[in-house]
């Protein structure tokens, strides 16, 4: 059973079963894939900066509503501007983001269980990961405010305790969502304990 992130001597230590890590580790990287630019890296910083500033004439915000939430406009008032910044910016955010969930994966899949150790920049990139984890997954929950989230717990521990029925598939996303929820926590928590 996991035990919260502690930071020691400059390391976040915290203990996982191995079946835990993989949860984390699978959730990331369907995240990581997610959010991963359409277009992959050439390999060329120069190639890649270029191609980052983006060829589409009108980008659109993406239609999927988790992606939207990732990558929200940067103006709402004024569509020319937020479709040229878009534009310019698309490719590279996701870029940078697809980079930090691997940095994420990568520490968690070094971790010899019980014992997951990370040095402080692959906690925060956990960090992050476990944000962008966590809003795609409160997207398709339908989780938007407090009220939403007491009433995701409160259902959760209703199923789990036998009162009620859930769709296996909603149950395993607020599963999910509950554990990130609390391992996000767990990290912040020990990176701000200096």
């Amino acid at each position: 059973m996991a035990t919260a992130f502690r930071q020691r001597r400059g390391r976040l230590v915290a203990s996982f079963d191995a079946e835990e890590i993989e949860v984390v580790v699978h959730v990331l990287r369907l995240t990581r894939d997610f959010v991963a630019p359409e277009r992959p890296d050439t390999g060329d910083p120069f190639l890649d900066l270029v191609a980052g500033l983006g060829d589409e004439v009108d980008p659109e915000e993406p239609s999927d509503p988790a992606l939207a939430r990732l990558l929200p406009p940067a103006s709402r008032d004024d569509a020319e501007q937020a479709a040229e910044f878009r534009r310019l910016t698309e490719h590279g955010l996701r870029s940078r983001k697809a980079a930090t969930i691997s940095t994420a994966i990568e520490a968690l899949q070094a971790a010899t269980p019980p014992k997951v150790e990370l040095d402080l920049d692959q906690g925060r990139a956990l960090a992050i990961a476990l944000t962008d984890a966590r809003l795609i997954l409160g997207e398709r929950l339908g989780l938007r405010t407090d009220e939403d989230s007491e009433r995701l717990h409160a259902e959760l521990e209703a199923a789990l305790v036998g009162e009620i029925e859930l769709d296996p598939g909603t149950a395993q996303k607020m599963a999910y969502y509950d554990f990130l929820s609390w391992l996000q926590e767990s990290v912040t928590s020990a990176l701000m304990s200096r």
